[in-house]
């Protein structure tokens, strides 16, 4: 939405008939991505949106260090293309490291991973989706407390992102995994301002209890928040 929209007194009007479209495809929610101090938020929050999470995107410009053609041939890949063998240790990871109220906004799809994994001792203890266009590259990070050398393994993530036109690229850092900024901060790169993740839920949510298998990567490694013990079960109004 552009920026001269946001304090226009249809602004509710607008939202709401957005919800009941969406809810007539067959959505659950709805999420926005409104900075810190923009004028939207009161309007947001008055329309049923509520915060979730929040997020900086952090701008890594084309670099001399990187390989000309964005093929990593200057730096061994550390990371690997998930594929759908990887998609239970990427379930794992997301259940263990992402907090529940994150969880009912953002689920996991149930689809064949899209993006990077890294493994450390077998075990895959980071998972970045990523999004490519022709303004830039988006990634968003998933990385375990328990990686080795973060600075390392992030760099040569950006590295060897395939980017023959030199396109900028940018991380997404979530409030869950705030200890990357610190790791991020050393890299060559600028920030954005803090933005709130916001969701409309769109569903009527009725929880359900679940067992819940441990896996070997949390037997190993020390995770917060713990593995939710109960999943959310949605159910469409009609």
């Amino acid at each position: 939405m552009p920026d001269a929209g946001l304090n226009q007194a249809g602004l509710a009007e607008l939202l709401e008939a957005l919800a009941i479209q969406a809810g007539g495809w067959g959505a659950f929610h709805l999420l926005a991505e409104v900075e810190e101090n923009s004028c939207a938020m009161d309007g947001l929050r008055r329309s049923g949106y509520s915060v979730y999470a929040w997020q900086r995107i952090w701008k890594f410009l084309p670099s001399r260090n990187r390989h000309p053609n964005g093929n990593g041939k200057n730096s061994a890949a550390l990371w690997q293309p998930a594929s759908s063998v990887d998609e239970v240790m990427i379930r794992n990871l997301y259940q263990s490291l992402v907090p529940p109220l994150v969880q009912s906004a953002e689920p996991l799809a149930p689809r064949r991973p899209i993006g990077w994994i890294y493994r450390q001792e077998g075990e895959i203890l980071a998972y970045v989706e990523g999004f490519y266009g022709p303004q830039g590259i988006y990634l968003q990070p998933l990385i375990h407390p328990g990686v080795e050398n973060v600075s390392q393994v992030l760099g040569n993530l950006l590295v060897n992102q395939r980017n023959p036109l030199g396109r900028p690229i940018y991380l997404a850092v979530r409030s869950y995994q705030a200890w990357l900024e610190t790791v991020v901060r050393d890299l060559e790169c600028q920030v954005g301002p803090r933005q709130a993740l916001m969701v409309k839920h769109l569903v009527a949510q009725q929880r359900i209890t679940a067992p819940v298998a441990r896996h070997s990567v949390l037997e190993k490694y020390t995770a917060e928040p713990s593995v939710p013990l109960v999943h959310n079960s949605s159910t469409a109004n009609k």
